[in-house]
Parts: structure tokens; C-alpha cells; sequence
């Protein structure tokens, strides 16, 4: 086991990890303050924030010697007899004297930028800084300028730190960021012609140590400390992205990747991050709807008179003898395809179960990283992993098939049973949809008109909605929490970042009112624990809770992954976060 010492304390390393100076440190409580460095990029030691006192020890005569110059952190690997001393007054001299040169020409206009709240500089300046300025000369001014029609950059809040130069050459290999000119004039430009508009060229936003790359989407619109941080899954694709949900008085403002070292990394697709949007569509469904309540059309109605009537009308059809059929779409949960599966089995165990249309738009888009090497051809700091917006772009298809393949033997797809339905074999169809670009247009709702009574469970009016007999209007992708099954066969949880908008429910709160299960808001990892018992698929969850990283699905135990050591930068921490603990169905209460 190899063994290190930190401020005169040992320490052993974990098995198997390759960790530098800052990495190590970290593990053990101990924070080396940096710029620069990213585990997932190359190292260039060019912002000497990390400097600190560096030796070895004989494991002979244990006599310790020391490096006589502070070195960077991030370019020291921690190994058998390392050495660090991160808290003596040469390193605290060094580092004061590093953010007094950083902050020379910085603009010092916190009150006005975005990144103040969780920015770098500002607090570094406060833990290892210094109060007193002894720069009187007059500062270089860099004109604003943008980089893209998304992005923005503020050139003379720029440390240099050179990560999102770095980023566009070696994971999306578009390299349209370069730096020009030399000294105290160098700045970071694109090059002519060539704006930083590659798929995922908002992740040099989150890149940015300080407040120089913005998202103008974004841009003057909330304070970082106003809002409330959700851990959430994009549901854009099916690779599953694990996604930040940042909300505030209920409304989504923006995503922000979050780390997951066996799916997305740190980073997310651009599309994926503008989906947020979806959810704060003024057009969304704010009521249930219910026919020949008071005439021939539609009606505003109550959830429980709207519940009543699609449960009745269903079970009247069974008693009937007439066919049941149900479409469950791609972008439910596995909570939710489990209950309604369950349920109209329970009205009917002749009823169909089917997949509804699964989206898809273009090819997969891979980014394979440059294996770039880091000092002396040393790859151990960089994690060159692929990165892939899938054309799939539905987030559960895989956890919505599990859950049909228990229940019905099989996964019937949406040409075959909108085929059905359209011939009239079915009395009763009940399709539940959430899809965020709506999946029902007035072809489809011409087929599956064709049944006696027409149950659509959806987000927004869609010419299905409007022909159906009731309406229920569910919950978006942020108002709901539960889990989904990426492309990988990965189970992941989402929480939910929103609170139900006025006149709407939780699927799973409709489906369990549907089912009987009572009207009081029913908790998804209550539904998950229940479904580990029943479906052998998802048997490996535990007591209804999914692991931090997700869980490959189907009863395989996954091999913990080496190198994957948790990893965010440390002025990222939302400090202003509300206090919340979960609520019902997983939502988080204030």
C-alpha cells in the first residue's frame, strides 16, 4: 500500500488510484487551491495557484528531503513516499502573491457579474489573498466581445487558465479557441470565421474559473445564491446525462452538468442544456379535461372528477368484454411505466401494453478525447473517455421495454398498435406521453381515435389531447422525480426540480389515484423498492435507492471502476443552496 505524508501526518493512498498532489490532498481533508488544472484535460501548471513544498521519503533511512523550490500540485503525483506541505508560510506567501497578480487587472466588478457567488477568484481572494493592493498603474481594459451567438467573453476578467482553449482541442477536437498575442497582452480569441459553436461548446462556460466565458441565455437573469440546486437526469437523450437543475420561485433557469465518471463525465451537449426551457412553457397543461360533462366538447374538470370518469370508463369497457390497450411512452419513468402497466392489468389481464413512439433525430455524435500527454508522456491525470449525443432522443426506452417485457412477454411497438388500434380491435386505449416535443400529431390522432373511449395523459394540448374523452395533465420531466434506463442499461434517479404547476399532478400521483392506491402524493422510491421485487430486471436496487453513479440493470453486479475519483471544483459548491429536505415523491421542500 503506498503511503503518503501531508502536513506530517501518513496517509495510504487507495488501490489502484492515480492521483496528483491536489487530488490526494483533497482525499484527506487538505485543499491545494487551483485555476488551471482539470483531471479531464491536459496539464499546463500555468496559473501557479497549486504551488506547494514538495519531497520524498527514503523508505530506508526515513529521512525526509525536500524539493528547494515550491512545485505545482497538479503536475506531482502522489506515490509511495511523496511528501506534500500545503500550510507552511512559503506557501502562503506564494499563493497571496499569485492572486495579487491575478487580480492586477481584473475589473473587480462582482456586483454586476455573473459568476459572482461561485467564483474563483472571489473566493480565493478571501481564503488565501490578501487585503491590501499595491498596483497603482493603470490597468489593461479588454473590449467584451462574443465567441459564439450563445457565449460571451469578458476578456478582462480572464486569468488565462486556459481550460476552455484546451477543452476545444482536446475533446471536441473543433479547436476553435486559441490564445493570441504574448505577455500581458494575450488574450483568448477564436479564430477568423470560426465561432465556438461545436455541440457541446457551453461546457467552457462551466469551465471557466471565473466570469469571463457566460452563457448570455443565462446572462443578468438570477443570482447564484437565489437558487436552489436539483440533482436531476437529462432526458434530451438516451445517454442520460447527469445534469445540476438550478430553480428559483418556480421556474427552471438553467442545467449545469454534473460529474458522473461512467456516463457524461463532467460535461453535457448543448441541446441537452436548453431543454430546461421545455418546462417553463407558458402552453403547458394546466387543468383536466373531461367530455360530455356539459355538452358534446370538452370540459374543465377537477382531478378527482377527471380520475373518476377515466377509471369508470375504463372498467366499464372491461365489464363489457371489450379490449384494453395501453401506450406508454419513452419518457416515463420506470415508476410510472411499472404502475400503469400494473394498473390496467388489474382492470383487464387481456389488456395490451405497448411502446409509444420512440423520437429520433439524425446519427450519434461521438467526441473522442485526445489522449494528450500529460508530464513526461504521462497519461494517468487525463480521463480520455467518448462522449456521445445519441439520436435517440427519448430517456427511458430501455426501462419502459423492462417493465413490458414482465408484464406483456414482449415489447409491442407504436406501428404495430396504432395499427391495431386504427382497425378497431380495442373499446379502451389509454397512452400516456410527457414527451417534450409533442409525439401525438393529428395523423396519429386520427388512428387511435378509432377506439370508444380515449384516456391521454400528456404535458401539452396535442390534436390526441383534444380528441380524447379525458384529459390528464401530468407532470413535466422537472416536476416529477424518478428513474430512467439510459442506452447503456443504466438505471440513474432523478429528482424533481419543480413543484407540480396549478391544475396538474405527477404521473405517479394520477396513476395512483387511478390504481386506488389513496389521493396522498405517493413516493417513487417507494414504487422502485416494490418493483425490485417484482420485475427480476430491476432486482439489483436495494430498498428503492439507486447508487450515486446509477446501476447496470438485470441482475448483473457492476465492477467498481478505478480512477474514478469524485471531482468538482471547490468554488462550485452552492453555498447558497436552500435548506431542503425531500418531500413527497421526491421533491424537495424549502
Amino acid at each position: 500500500m503506498a503511503t503518503i505524508i501531508i502536513n506530517g501526518t501518513e496517509h495510504t493512498l487507495p488501490e489502484g488510484e492515480k492521483l496528483n498532489a491536489i487530488q490526494a490532498a483533497k482525499l484527506f481533508g487538505h485543499e491545494i487551491p487551483y485555476y488551471c488544472w482539470h483531471p479531464a484535460l491536459s496539464v499546463v501548471a500555468n496559473c501557479r495557484m497549486c504551488e506547494i513544498e514538495v519531497g520524498s521519503k527514503d523508505p530506508k533511512t526515513g529521512e525526509i528531503k525536500m524539493v528547494p523550490k515550491l512545485v505545482p500540485g497538479c503536475q506531482t503525483p502522489a506515490k509511495d513516499g511523496t511528501v506534500l506541505v500545503t500550510d507552511s508560510e512559503k506557501v502562503s506567501v506564494h499563493q497571496k502573491m499569485i492572486m495579487e497578480y491575478l487580480l492586477i487587472n481584473h475589473p473587480l466588478d462582482c456586483p454586476v457579474c455573473d459568476q459572482a457567488g461561485q467564483c474563483g477568484l472571489q473566493d480565493y481572494s478571501y481564503e488565501y489573498g490578501q487585503a491590501a493592493h499595491r498596483f497603482v498603474e493603470e490597468r489593461i481594459v479588454n473590449p467584451r466581445k462574443d465567441v459564439s451567438d450563445a457565449i460571451q467573453l469578458n476578456q478582462d476578467r480572464c486569468i488565462m487558465c486556459t481550460r476552455c482553449v484546451r477543452f476545444t482541442r482536446e475533446i471536441t477536437g473543433s479547436g476553435e479557441l486559441n490564445v493570441i498575442n504574448r505577455g500581458n497582452h494575450a488574450e483568448i480569441d477564436i479564430f477568423p470565421g470560426q465561432p465556438l459553436d461545436n455541440p457541446l461548446a457551453g461546457n467552457v462556460v462551466d469551465l471557466c474559473p471565473v466570469g469571463a466565458l457566460l452563457d448570455k441565455d443565462f446572462l443578468h437573469k438570477q443570482r447564484f445564491w437565489f437558487l436552489s440546486k436539483h440533482d436531476s437526469i437529462c432526458t434530451r437523450c438516451s445517454t442520460g446525462c447527469n445534469i445540476a437543475a438550478e430553480e428559483n420561485r418556480g421556474q427552471l433557469w438553467r442545467f449545469r452538468a454534473r460529474y458522473n465518471p461512467k456516463v457524461n463525465d463532467y460535461w453535457i451537449c448543448d441541446e441537452g442544456r436548453s431543454s430546461y426551457k421545455s418546462a417553463n412553457e407558458p402552453n403547458l397543461l394546466s387543468a383536466m379535461f373531461a367530455r360530455g360533462v356539459a355538452g358534446g366538447g370538452l370540459t374543465q374538470v377537477g382531478v378527482e372528477q377527471a380520475t373518476t370518469l377515466a377509471r369508470e370508463g375504463l372498467q366499464r369497457m372491461a365489464r363489457e368484454g371489450g379490449a384494453i390497450a395501453g401506450i406508454l411512452s419513452p419518457f416515463l419513468t420506470v415508476e410510472e411505466a411499472y404502475v400503469m402497466s400494473a394498473y390496467l392489468k388489474g382492470i383487464s389481464s387481456s389488456a395490451v401494453l405497448a411502446l409509444g413512439p420512440i423520437p429520433s433525430m439524425g446519427s450519434d455524435q461521438t467526441f473522442t478525447p485526445d489522449k494528450i500527454a500529460g508530464r513526461n508522456g504521462d497519461t494517468s491525470f487525463l480521463v480520455p473517455r467518448p462522449f456521445t449525443i445519441h439520436a435517440e432522443k427519448c430517456p427511458n426506452r430501455m426501462g419502459v421495454e423492462a417493465i413490458l417485457s414482465h408484464f406483456q412477454g414482449e415489447v409491442i411497438d407504436y406501428a404495430a398498435i396504432s395499427a391495431r388500434v386504427a382497425s378497431g380491435e380495442f373499446r379502451a386505449l389509454f397512452v400516456a406521453s410527457d414527451a417534450i416535443d409533442p409525439a401525438y400529431m393529428e395523423d396519429d390522432a386520427a388512428k387511435l381515435r378509432r377506439s370508444d373511449f380515449l384516456v391521454v395523459m400528456d404535458t401539452t394540448v396535442t390534436p390526441l389531447a383534444r380528441l380524447a374523452d379525458v384529459v390528464l395533465a401530468g407532470a413535466t420531466f422537472a416536476e416529477k422525480a424518478g428513474s430512467y434506463v439510459n442506452f447503456q442499461g443504466r438505471l440513474q434517479y432523478s429528482e424533481a426540480a419543480l413543484p407540480p404547476r396549478d391544475g396538474s399532478l405527477p404521473d405517479l400521483d394520477l396513476l395512483a389515484i387511478l390504481s386506488g392506491k389513496g389521493t396522498a402524493p405517493i413516493h417513487s422510491r417507494t414504487i422502485l423498492a416494490e418493483v425490485a421485487t417484482v420485475v427480476p430486471a430491476f432486482s439489483i436496487v436495494t430498498e428503492g435507492k439507486v447508487p450515486e453513479f446509477g446501476v447496470i440493470i438485470g441482475g448483473t453486479p457492476e465492477p467498481a471502476t478505478v480512477g474514478a475519483f469524485p471531482y468538482t471544483d471547490p468554488w462550485l459548491t452552492p453555498r447558497g443552496d436552500h435548506p431542503t429536505e425531500s418531500g413527497p415523491n421526491g421533491r424537495k421542500q424549502p
